[in-house]
């Protein structure tokens, strides 16, 4: 029967028949000429099966490492990041890990809270807070301390990102294609990266279909519901209001629909949303959420990937993933009424 607690090399070893010697060499160097095939994968197995991890103390001690990297993430009310620092702390866990999480984007003093991380001797950081302008992921650099970005880039610092551009590109080119011209935006904070390049996504393919930008019709919120509520009222409320929205992620999209509701507009007979993420939540709505989906947990394994990577001396450079499109019910074409506005 399989034990609740992680097995030890001694547990395998006595399972498989062979020395704990035996059994370290062979979950380090699976292609050990010293060890025959067979045993390597029968060790493997038994391992697998029983739940060994790493001692994480005793690798700190062999290797001068604590072993345990930090994550700073703006909040975790968000479905769509909770799920990507999940799977951070999985990957680290399987690489030996321990994690240690920051909420800081809330915080008196977000720079400091970093700092917090660093005198744990954290050996490496995941920053998901970062803003286009950010001297203190600068000064970091100069400092030699590891560390990668996580969905929001600044400057030339390596991470791994969602091409926001494109996102906010496939959103809009979507509501254009389904005849739209009488179209808003509820962008994130222009001061970082996930909100300034979906709106310059969202401005460029309206620039090309030839549709004029109407100011009246765009609105900056932060992430949080009751900020997206205002910004969507305030959209939504007016007598020329758009027949479509764009919006920076599936909470604020959420929020326009409820609003729109409120409104009594229907969506999406009078009023289509797209959002952003495809969060768990956006195929349960009523009606489901068109979003653009990112690969919000490939990316979390893969931030603690390249920080491993970097933490060990290799170069890196920043991974992107490649957004697409996920059509639902929240989007049709305009109503008759709308047909032919520019």
């Amino acid at each position: 029967m399989e034990s609740n607690r992680s097995a030890s090399l001694r547990t395998i070893a006595d399972i498989v028949g062979v020395h704990p010697s035996t059994v370290s060499r062979a979950l380090k160097d699976p292609k050990s000429a010293r060890i025959a095939p067979q045993t390597v994968d029968r060790i493997r197995q038994v391992a697998k099966e029983h739940g060994y991890a790493p001692n994480a103390w005793a690798k700190s001690l062999r290797t001068r490492r604590s072993m345990m990297v930090g994550l700073t993430m703006p909040r975790l009310t968000d479905t769509g990041l909770a799920q990507m620092f999940d799977a951070a702390q999985r990957r680290a866990l399987e690489l030996g890990y321990q994690t240690v999480l920051v909420a800081s984007e809330h915080a008196a003093d977000p720079e400091a809270a970093m700092q917090r991380l660093l005198d744990g001797r954290t050996d490496g950081l995941i920053i998901s807070t970062a803003h286009l302008r950010s001297p203190d992921l600068d000064r970091l650099e100069r400092s030699g301390v590891p560390f990668v970005l996580l969905n929001r880039s600044s400057g030339p610092h390596p991470g791994v990102f969602g091409d926001d551009l494109q996102g906010g590109r496939l959103a809009a080119e979507h509501l254009v294609q389904l005849g739209h011209r009488r179209i808003g935006s509820l962008a994130g904070p222009a001061d970082v990266s996930t909100g300034h390049l979906r709106l310059k996504g969202f401005r460029q393919v309206l620039a090309e279909a030839g549709i004029s930008v109407n100011e009246r019709w765009l609105a900056t919120t932060s992430l949080d519901v009751k900020p997206a509520v205002a910004a969507a009222h305030a959209v939504l409320s007016r007598r020329d209001r758009p027949t479509a929205l764009v919006t920076v992620n599936d909470t604020v999209a959420i929020a326009a629909m409820s609003v729109a509701r409120d409104l009594g507009l229907r969506v999406p007979q009078d009023l289509s949303v797209v959002g952003y993420n495809d969060s768990e939540l956006a195929g349960l709505m009523s009606p489901p959420l068109t979003s653009v989906r990112v690969p919000i947990q490939a990316m979390g394994t893969a931030a603690v990937d390249l920080l491993v990577r970097r933490i060990a001396g290799e170069p890196i450079s920043s991974t992107v993933f490649t957004p697409v499109l996920i059509r639902r019910q929240s989007t049709a074409p305009p109503p008759a009424s709308a047909a032919g506005d520019r």
